[in-house]
């Protein structure tokens, strides 16, 4: 079944004088409940945007989009708002925590806006830090921990809602190896327990961790793999050659 759809999506900027930019040409895809789906390009290819007209926080130009059959092609800014903070969680590269708060206050803060009782916020919160392993760090604050341990803090924060859909952007980008295998196999088992995620990567070791990869290319998509039986090394090795022959596309 088909949890986000997306129906021939452009995009385009206006950079002054009358000239546009064309984003985003002609997307279509979808992505089924429970499926793990990497998106890969070049810088400038409409990753991002891509990921910011999913996130609803910008329309596209044309096109429809679908997430759990609510269309977000024209929501208000008010619905804009009340869809993410209940139907989206969101890791970024750069982790988005507050200094001010400790660990527990930051996975909480979705669940404060959303007006949920203390002891709501620690049922949900106790089997979720046992699974990323930071049970002990939730009394601390963010700048005490590492990075590796400020992304899982992070991603508690993001799932502590139970989104319908987990949006990850560059989400191992600021990790050394060790901590981005961490992350990348929580990713993974996460995904086993039935999450739906969406990653935007330019790292082909960890779209290797997704069931399938969406290759765009001057705002279009070019390709797509999907893993299947393979190993995570047969489907490394694919999506590296996938990147080389979209990088020989003129």
């Amino acid at each position: 079944m088909s949890l986000l759809v997306l129906k021939h999506i452009k995009k385009s900027f206006s950079t002054g004088h009358q000239n546009e930019i064309q984003a985003l040409k002609d997307v279509s895809f979808s992505v089924d409940k429970g499926d793990y789906v990497a998106i890969m390009g070049e810088s400038g290819a409409g990753k991002s945007t891509l990921l910011n007209i999913i996130a609803t926080l910008t329309h596209p130009t044309s096109g429809k989009i679908t997430l759990n059959g609510i269309d977000l092609s024209h929501l208000s800014e008010n619905e804009a708002a009340k869809f993410r903070r209940t139907q989206l969680g969101f890791v970024f590269q750069s982790f988005n925590l507050l200094d001010t708060f400790n660990n527990r206050d930051n996975i909480y803060l979705p669940l404060v806006l959303a007006k949920k009782s203390p002891q709501f916020m620690a049922n949900r919160l106790a089997p979720l830090s046992q699974l990323l392993g930071i049970a002990n760090l939730l009394d601390r604050q963010s700048f005490e921990i590492s990075g590796g341990q400020k992304q899982r803090v992070a991603i508690a924060r993001a799932l502590i809602t139970e989104p319908r859909l987990l949006l990850a952007d560059e989400p191992t980008g600021a990790l050394d190896s060790s901590n981005t295998e961490k992350i990348l196999n929580i990713f993974e088992r996460v995904n086993s327990k039935g999450q739906t995620i969406l990653m935007v990567t330019h790292s082909a070791q960890a779209a290797s961790y997704s069931r399938r990869t969406l290759f765009i290319k001057d705002g279009k998509i070019y390709n797509e793999l999907y893993r299947g039986d393979q190993s995570r090394n047969q489907y490394l090795q694919k999506i590296i050659d996938s990147l080389t022959a979209l990088e020989e596309v003129q």
